[in-house]
């Protein structure tokens, strides 16, 4: 009886624990999360990832409408063609969804809330859902819509939000509760190879690398040097040392990284020396997984 009790209450303490984690993740924005928790913020690339799930949920709600027959379909349709229908509405519609998440994560910066950027992810999918949905009632069901555009309309920003909302706040709660992805421990040269190159007033602690056409800007503590190096070899020479290759002209080490601002939509990363330094595109994801930002 003991040991039951004891299940129980652990049992218990988990469902409140995963509540309270559930609504932080309604609640707070990405941006929010990303300081206090190992989860990092949704971006376009995130909104696209494994979207054959996503596909298979909305054509399984798109089977379940069909058996049921939902709004007339199931007196007005014949089965083959209420099938086509739903599957047609909620497959489509899926990908209308996607496509708006990953543009709105973009044009937002990722910090808008799992409710905002669900809810603007429906409204704006529920656009070209209206018409399509409008030519299937003309095509399958022989009526004319056009009069009540505002009514198909409702329906389905109520059904996207219906379902695009719950898949977004159960993606975002199993992301958080997954463990931290720590990158690797670096092993190799630790630069002192690369500072031997530079003037003997610049030796220091190595900060950035910056490739300027065929030479090399190494910044140190002490100052910068410009050698004839490439910034491929150099790159070898630091690999010991913790840092990232931030731009493919740059690369900066974790320890002289002082503050991240942004620069309209681009990252820069500011070091000790007051030197910024763009982050591209491609380099974003790479950043937020080892924890800079």
């Amino acid at each position: 009886m003991t040991w039951f009790t004891d299940r129980s209450e652990d049992g218990q303490w988990r469902l409140r624990e995963w509540l309270r984690g559930l609504r932080q993740t309604v609640s707070d924005p990405f941006a929010k999360r990303e300081r206090n928790a190992p989860v990092r913020a949704l971006t376009a690339r995130d909104a696209l990832t494994g979207w054959p799930w996503y596909v298979l949920v909305f054509a399984g709600l798109g089977l379940l409408c069909a058996f049921l027959g939902p709004f007339g379909t199931f007196s007005d349709m014949a089965p083959l063609a209420r099938l086509a229908y739903w599957l047609s509405i909620f497959i489509v519609n899926c990908l209308q969804v996607l496509a708006a998440l990953a543009l709105l994560a973009r044009l937002t910066t990722d910090r808008w809330s799992l409710l905002a950027l669900g809810a603007g992810a429906s409204v704006l999918a529920s656009v070209p859902a209206t018409a399509e949905v409008a030519l299937l009632e003309y095509l399958l069901r022989n009526s004319n819509p056009l009069g009540g555009l505002v009514d198909i309309f409702t329906k389905v920003l109520v059904l996207t939000l219906a379902v695009t909302i719950p898949i977004l706040v159960i993606r975002a709660r199993l992301r958080t509760s997954a463990p931290p992805v720590m990158p690797a421990a670096a092993s190799g040269p630790d630069g002192a190879a690369l500072l031997k190159r530079v003037k003997p007033e610049v030796h220091g602690a190595l900060w950035a690398l910056q490739m300027e056409d065929h030479y090399l800007r190494v910044h140190t503590s002490n100052g910068s040097d410009l050698i004839l190096h490439r910034l491929g070899d150099a790159l070898a020479d630091v690999a010991g040392l913790e840092g990232l290759q931030v731009h493919r002209s740059y690369w900066v080490a974790r320890a002289a990284v002082t503050a991240v601002e942004r620069d309209g939509r681009r990252l820069v990363l500011v070091l000790k020396n007051g030197l910024k330094i763009p982050v591209s595109r491609a380099n974003v994801t790479a950043i937020k997984a080892a924890g800079w930002i």
